[in-house]
Order: structure tokens, then C-alpha cells, then sequence
């Protein structure tokens, strides 16, 4: 049973960020509320008061904006998922957008809900590392612009300021020439890894690849150090510097053990779907996976 509350709906970026910085821990912000109303009801957490920003229109935009894709915090998994624009410039997100629980939490969850409830075992903030996103956050300070990776911080943890709103998500279509991969493995709705992957081949040779895995660890990373090593490498060549990857993947990531694998499982199947999207990205322009 839900404690009672008290819901405030505001319908502007500044009066939603006086109400948070007047109201401090009493207030939690609602958008679609598929996480939160779970934490409440199960008296995990608390909150007097709701913050019901979805009346805020600026908040629920899908737009181009030049070179990118302007993503408000607002919009749900489902509109992502089959949105004409980001069906066409984001193909990957898209993609990773429609794995995404089941369909009624896609209906309901929010971009913004999902990468500042930051749970590791979720699978947009994979795919958006690789597509280099940045997000904007607004504050009593104004607006401040990060990179998607500075702001995920660890598990369930954001670089968010207590008085401030995720409003906006920016994020640029990848390059001409790159495909793109992303594949999971799930069990029960709930990914056990996703594998991100965009690379393109010059004289049959890798010359761009990015890299991110995701669900295994307290959150999603980038592997920078593995996409050095890459560059310039055959398919051969580069099948067996993943296969070599294991002791570096273990540090960055932190994998765990629990209930969906153990924590070399997820290593070694890690290793594999790289393997795999990196093979899909570039011989066939981006492919998708979803292992059950």
C-alpha cells in the first residue's frame, strides 16, 4: 500500500526546479513512474511529495536540430522505439528501445526516468554511449550540458544535483559508413548483458569502432582501451584481440554475480557478442540480437 502524497504539476523547466530546490528530499521527480511507484510501494523509498513533469511540454520532444537528435526526458521507450526519426537516424537506439521490458512498461517508462534511475540492468544508456550522447540538466544555476558517461555515475547514482531536472538527451546519428549492432542476452524481461557495437571497415581493415557494454556491472561503459587496440585490425586480427580482452573487460566492468548469471558467465558471453556485433556492424550495415 502507498504512503500518502501530495502530487505538484508544474508545467514550466523553472517552476519544476524552484519546487525541487524548495522541497529537497521531500520530493521526487514523476514521469512515467514505472520504477518509482515500485520503490514507494514496496517502502523502499519515501517522498511527500511528487513532481509530476510530464504537463511540461518542452520536456517531450522528439526534434533535429542540425547534426542531432534533440530527445526530451519525457519521451516514452515505446515512442522511441517506433518514432519515423529515430527509426531513421538512430536505427540502434530504436532498436534497443524495443527490448525494453515488456510493452506496458514501454508505454509507460520515460528515457529520463530510465537513465537517472540508472538501474544497471537496463538497456538504453548502452546503445547511447555508443552513439557519444550528451544530456542537458536544468538547475537553480541554469543549464548545464555533460556527457551521457559523466553523468552515469554508478549503480542507481547520477551526477544530478539535488535542485536539478534531466530535461534533454542530445544525441548525434553515427557517421556515414558505420553499421551498427546491438545484441542482449535476457531472462525473465530482464537483460543480462546488451552488447553495443559501431564500426566501419577501410581496405578490410577497422578504421572506427565503438564499443559498450552494459547490465553486468554497476552501469553501462564504454571500452576505450579495447577500441584502440582495434584500429587497424583485420577481422582476424580483431576477433582475437576480443578473445584476449577478458582481464581488462573484468576491471572495467565489475561484473557480479546474481540471480541472472555469474559474473564469468557474463565475462565470457560479453566477449562473444562483441565478437559477434562487431562481425554484424561491419559486413552487414548493423544487426540486431536478442538471445533468450
Amino acid at each position: 500500500m502507498l504512503t500518502p502524497f501530495h502530487v505538484l504539476h508544474p508545467t514550466t523547466i523553472p517552476e519544476a526546479t524552484r519546487e525541487l530546490q524548495r522541497l529537497g528530499e521531500r520530493v521526487k521527480v514523476y514521469a512515467g513512474g514505472a520504477e518509482l511507484l515500485l520503490l514507494l510501494r514496496h517502502k523502499l523509498l519515501e517522498a511527500e511529495y511528487l513532481l509530476n513533469i510530464k504537463g511540461i511540454r518542452e520536456l517531450n520532444g522528439i526534434v533535429r536540430d542540425g547534426s542531432l537528435l534533440r530527445i526530451g526526458a519525457t519521451v516514452t521507450h515505446h515512442r522511441l522505439e517506433s518514432d519515423p526519426l529515430v527509426r531513421e537516424c538512430l536505427p540502434m537506439l530504436a532498436h534497443a528501445e524495443s527490448q525494453v521490458a515488456n510493452i506496458r512498461v514501454r508505454n509507460q517508462g520515460t528515457l529520463g526516468g530510465n537513465l537517472c534511475f540508472n538501474d544497471p540492468h537496463s538497456d538504453p544508456s548502452t546503445s547511447l554511449l555508443v552513439y557519444e550522447a550528451k544530456v542537458m540538466v536544468a538547475g537553480r544555476s541554469g543549464v548545464r550540458e555533460m556527457p551521457l558517461n559523466e553523468f552515469l555515475m554508478g549503480m542507481y547514482a547520477t551526477a544530478l544535483e539535488p535542485d536539478e531536472l534531466l530535461i534533454e538527451v542530445l544525441v548525434p546519428p553515427l557517421q556515414s559508413g558505420f553499421g551498427d549492432a546491438y545484441l542482449r542476452v535476457h531472462n525473465f524481461q530482464r537483460p543480462t548483458l546488451g552488447v553495443a557495437v559501431a564500426a566501419r571497415l577501410q581496405d578490410e581493415r577497422i578504421a572506427g569502432v565503438r564499443l559498450a557494454v552494459g547490465c553486468i556491472g554497476p552501469k553501462a561503459e564504454r571500452l576505450g582501451e579495447l577500441e584502440a587496440q582495434l584500429m587497424g585490425a583485420s577481422m582476424v586480427e580483431a576477433e582475437r584481440v576480443i578473445g584476449q580482452s577478458r582481464p581488462y573487460l573484468n576491471d572495467l566492468l565489475q561484473p557480479v554475480n546474481d540471480l541472472l548469471g555469474s559474473a564469468d558467465y557474463k565475462l565470457y558471453i560479453a566477449q562473444v557478442l562483441l565478437q559477434r556485433g562487431l562481425e554484424q556492424a561491419v559486413h552487414s550495415n548493423g544487426g540486431h540480437e536478442s538471445v533468450g
